[in-house]
């Protein structure tokens, strides 16, 4: 007869830990935003402010308003790429200032 084994990987412990603890979806907001300037380009993410999220929404302050106009059209694209570059689902909407 085989028996369970109750053993993980240190990965997976690690993962239960971040989950169980509440730092997995700190760092995926620090995810997001450390892929906003990646999305965004360096020449267009020198604009940028500041960028936090509260509430599953990304906000971000720019100092240009031709390219907050630009971002506003683009905003559900945006937040597909950003999702898909952490692997889920973690903002739901930008909010541009």
């Amino acid at each position: 007869m085989k028996r369970k084994s109750n053993q993980q990987t240190l990965g997976e412990v690690i993962k239960d830990f971040l989950r169980q603890s509440g730092w997995e979806r700190k760092l995926d907001e620090v995810k997001i935003i450390t892929e906003w300037d990646k999305v965004l380009g360096p020449s267009l993410a020198k604009y940028t402010e500041e960028v936090f999220i509260q509430n599953n929404k990304l906000h971000i302050r720019l100092n240009s308003s031709t390219l907050r106009q630009e971002l506003s059209y683009k905003k559900s694209e945006i937040i597909k790429d950003l999702n898909e570059a952490v692997g889920k689902e973690v903002i739901t909407d930008i909010v541009l200032k």
